[in-house]
C-alpha cells in the first residue's frame, strides 16, 4: 500500500471518534521569509469531516458550510494523544504550512 492510501486509511479510522468535539486550530507558517508572530487560535466544533474526491485534502467542517481544507498528500499527518486531547499535525512542504489541530471536549 503506498503510504497515501495508509494515511487516508488512518484518517477514515481516526476522524469518526472526533466528530462533535471541540477543536482548536493553528496554521503555522514555515516559509524562511514569514513574519515572526504567533498565529491565532481558531476555535470551532468539528460537525463533519470528508476527504476531497481527488485525495489532495481533508475537509474539517465548522457548520453545514463552512469549513477548513487541510492538504494531505504534501507533507506528513500524524495523530497524538495528549493529556485531555488528540492532536493531529498536518506538514504542507508545498505551501510551506504546518497544521495544528486539538481536539477536545
Amino acid at each position: 500500500m503506498n503510504p497515501n492510501k495508509r494515511t487516508i486509511a488512518e484518517l477514515h479510522q481516526e476522524l469518526p471518534s472526533l466528530v462533535d468535539k471541540k477543536m482548536g486550530i493553528l496554521i503555522q507558517d514555515l516559509a524562511d521569509d514569514a513574519e515572526p508572530h504567533s498565529p491565532a487560535l481558531l476555535e470551532r466544533p468539528l460537525a463533519k469531516w470528508e476527504i476531497t474526491e481527488d485525495e489532495e485534502h481533508l475537509r474539517l467542517y465548522f457548520n453545514p458550510c463552512q469549513f477548513i481544507a487541510i492538504p494531505i498528500q504534501n507533507g506528513p499527518v500524524v495523530f497524538s494523544q495528549e493529556d485531555d486531547c488528540i492532536r493531529m499535525v498536518a506538514r504542507d512542504d508545498r505551501g510551506q504550512l504546518a497544521y495544528h489541530i486539538s481536539f477536545g471536549n
